[in-house]
C-alpha cells in the first residue's frame, strides 16, 4: 500500500534543462530500463526507503540525487519531472524540524499527506481529470503551465478583494510555479489518497470543480454559492483527514 500522500508535479520540456542534464534525460526517456508510469510511484517509494537516512549537515546536495523521473508526452514533445528524492527529503526534514530553508532551484514535486492543499485545486478544471478505478487506482489532473498561472492569477485578484477566500496560499504556489519553463505541464495526482475513498466516493469527488465554481461565484459576488462550495469542500476533506486518527 502506498502512503496516503498526494503530489503536485511540474513536467518541464527538455529544452528547460542545461545541456548535460538534457542529454541525460533524452537518453533516459528512450531507455527500456526506466520505471514505466504504472510502476513509477511504487518505484519512487522504494527508492525513497533505500535513501531514508539523510544527514542533517549534508544539506540538499544533488551529487547523489535520484537519476529517475516521471515522463509525459504532449504534442510530440517529451516532458520531464525529476524525482529529486534527496532535495525533497531535505526540505521535508527541515520543515519537520521547524527550520526555514530557501530552495533556490526548481523543486519539481511537492507532496502532502492525508489531504490535498486547497490551493492545489485552483490551477485545474474538472475537464482535465483522468480517473481509473482499476489497478493502478488513479485520479489525476493535468494542465498547461499557462493555464495554471492564469487561474492562480484570477484567484489572487479575487483574494485581494475578499479576505475570506478559501483557496489557501495561492500566492505562494504562483511564486513557486513562476520558476519553471512557461511551456511546462502541471499535474495533480491524488496518489495514495485514492485508497481512502471507495469507488463511488472517488468518482463523486469534484474538489477541483467546486473550487472553480467558488472562484467564479466570488468574482460575481454570488456569496451564497461561494460559501456553499467552500463548506462542501471543507466537509469532504475534514472527513478524509479524520481517518488519520481513526482506530
Amino acid at each position: 500500500m502506498l502512503p496516503y500522500t498526494a503530489y503536485l508535479r511540474v513536467y518541464e520540456p527538455l529544452e528547460a534543462f542545461p545541456e548535460r542534464e538534457r542529454t541525460w534525460w533524452r537518453a533516459y526517456a528512450s531507455s527500456k530500463a526506466r520505471p514505466r508510469r504504472v510502476q513509477a510511484l511504487q518505484a519512487e517509494q522504494e527508492e525513497s526507503l533505500r535513501a531514508l537516512i539523510v544527514r542533517a549537515d549534508e544539506g540538499p546536495s544533488l551529487v547523489h540525487e535520484s537519476q529517475n523521473a516521471y515522463l509525459r508526452r504532449f504534442h510530440g514533445k517529451t516532458y520531464i519531472c525529476p524525482w529529486q528524492r534527496r532535495l525533497r527529503s531535505w526540505t521535508a526534514f527541515s520543515a519537520a524540524q521547524g527550520l526555514s530553508v530557501e530552495v533556490t532551484g526548481r523543486q519539481h514535486i511537492r507532496e502532502s499527506t492525508w489531504h490535498v492543499p486547497r490551493q492545489w485545486f485552483v490551477p485545474f478544471l474538472r475537464e482535465e481529470r483522468w480517473i481509473s478505478l482499476e489497478r493502478p487506482r488513479t485520479l489525476t489532473y493535468v494542465t498547461t503551465m499557462a493555464r495554471a498561472r492564469d487561474r492562480l492569477g484570477r484567484a489572487q485578484a479575487v483574494r485581494e478583494r475578499t479576505s475570506a477566500l478559501p483557496f489557501g496560499d495561492v500566492r505562494g504556489l504562483a511564486r513557486a510555479l513562476s520558476r519553471f519553463h512557461p511551456e511546462s505541464l502541471v499535474e495533480l495526482d491524488y496518489g495514495g489518497l485514492v485508497h481512502l475513498l471507495d469507488d463511488a466516493a472517488l468518482e463523486a469527488d469534484d474538489s477541483v470543480g467546486e473550487t472553480a465554481v467558488a472562484l467564479v461565484a466570488w468574482e460575481r459576488d454570488e456569496i451564497e454559492l461561494a460559501v456553499a462550495m467552500r463548506l462542501r469542500l471543507k466537509e469532504r476533506w475534514r472527513a478524509i483527514r479524520a481517518i488519520e486518527t481513526a482506530n
